[in-house]
């Protein structure tokens, strides 16, 4: 507050923090000769720019909070530890399924997470020809249908909706000639997605296909090998639905583009995905769920120097999600500060250096032995724990920061990190230069060239 002209009280805004990691690692792409960023880049453009690491309880630090087993939760029910596990998951709409041997079940494989997210707007999907007949003589038949979607190589299904009408021909459409069986279907030869049923979502989460396949040993999964659409029995399909209903409700998309949105509530979950706009361009990332390690001022250099992160034995199975190219953040606990973005080179195993973060040499068990190796994808600044957008994005989380995050939240604090360095940027330059097949256009400047890992 300060006092006005006229003698009324205004609010002033409160100065910006100071970024203390300003400068305190040099600049690899200055050290390769050239930076992009120039005079703005965050990081030492040669020895003389290099400042000093901060140390715990320096100016706008913390009293150097220690990371120990507390910081990771106890594994309960409702913390993140046990987030892929299933359990009481509260809110969504129970089944409309009610008798399931008298229903017909289909699994869908969607490109993206944003056409799921638009489905559940519009109520929509499209499919092709000879999945729509499979979904229109079920319909015939009286029968209730619905349909499950896998997205990409996820590797999880990410929810159920109630077909609601018959499979149409789109407007504009042609109708191909019909392609004699096979026993080995290329999911391509089936034709364009020319046909669209109506539906209405019930659920969005984020099952493991492990646990799906536990639940029904007998599933079938859409693949672009096979085909993009796959039925199965009624047994089947009652067990899937009952695996799905008993995962934790999550968003399939998040956006962090736009700061002035507010969280949905509880009962809009199924409603509003905060999908981004058709303009924002997200920071490529492995389409599955990512993971946020922890580590504090003391054991960080021993994390990037060694390319090793590591949690407590208890989150072995919290970490099972993890394979080379999932996302990776690091969270410091003394500094509340998030680290990224960093790309997983292996999945998580015990003990790949039982020697690391303990002060034992000759020690046969490290105390966080759930370890993975990694590389940086990309190097930018962290950001802070009060961060708006960052709690915004993060704010379905349970059970502390460090944990695994669905897909949706990984991607979009992917995209808020390179966002806030200038990084996404260049990638809209980028893509804008390829989709206009300009000659010798040249990747963004970073450490890894955009792609996204797995196609």
């Amino acid at each position: 507050m300060q006092a006005g002209k006229d003698g009324g009280m205004t609010m002033r805004r409160p100065a910006a923090k100071p970024n203390e990691f300003y400068k305190v690692s040099l600049c690899k792409h200055f050290q390769n000769g050239e930076c992009p960023f120039g005079e703005g880049c965050h990081f030492a453009h040669g020895e003389a720019e290099l400042r000093r690491y901060p140390k715990p309880g320096a100016q706008g630090g913390t009293d150097g909070e220690e990371l120990s087993e507390n910081m990771f939760g106890q594994g309960g029910e409702g913390t993140t530890v046990d987030y892929y596990q299933g359990g009481q998951s509260g809110g969504g709409r129970p089944s409309p399924i009610l008798m399931p041997e008298n229903a017909a079940f289909f699994i869908m494989r969607a490109a993206t997470y944003r056409d799921c997210a638009v489905s559940t707007v519009r109520g929509e999907w499209y499919v092709q020809e000879r999945h729509a007949e499979m979904i229109n003589k079920a319909m015939s038949q009286g029968m209730q249908a619905m349909a499950f979607f896998t997205v990409g190589d996820s590797e999880h299904i990410q929810g159920a909706a109630l077909v609601t009408s018959k499979a149409e021909m789109v407007g504009g459409a042609t109708k191909r000639k019909r392609q004699p069986k096979s026993d080995a279907v290329s999911a391509d030869k089936d034709g364009p997605f020319s046909h669209r049923f109506s539906c209405v979502w019930y659920r969005t989460c984020e099952l493991p296909v492990s646990t799906a396949l536990d639940a029904a040993p007998d599933l079938l999964l859409p693949t672009p090998a096979t085909r993009y659409c796959q039925d199965m029995t009624s047994k089947t399909g009652e067990a899937v639905m009952k695996a799905l209903w008993n995962s934790p409700l999550c968003t399939l998309y998040e956006s962090s583009g736009d700061e002035s949105r507010r969280p949905p509530p509880p009962e809009n979950v199924l409603k509003d995905f905060r999908c981004p706009p058709p303009g924002e361009v997200p920071w490529p990332t492995m389409p599955s769920p990512g993971f946020i390690f922890g580590c504090n001022s003391q054991t960080m250099d021993e994390c990037l120097g060694r390319g090793l992160f590591g949690l407590p034995a208890h989150m072995k199975g919290a970490a099972a999600w993890i394979r080379p190219g999932s996302s990776i953040f690091l969270y410091n606990v003394s500094e509340k500060l998030f680290f990224g973005i960093f790309e997983s080179l292996t999945p998580a195993r015990m003990n790949i250096d039982p020697r690391a973060f303990s002060k034992n040499p000759n020690a046969q068990t490290s105390p966080f032995p759930v370890q993975i190796r990694v590389r940086i994808s990309l190097e930018c600044p962290p950001i802070h724990d009060d961060d708006p957008v960052l709690n915004d994005i993060l704010r379905a989380r349970v059970g502390g920061r460090i944990g695994p995050m669905t897909f949706a939240q990984t991607e979009a604090l992917a995209g808020l990190i390179a966002g806030q360095c200038g990084a996404l940027s260049y990638m809209e330059e980028y893509r804008r230069g390829v989709e206009s097949g300009a000659m010798n256009v040249s990747a963004p400047p970073i450490a890894l060239p955009p792609r996204r890992i797995g196609t």
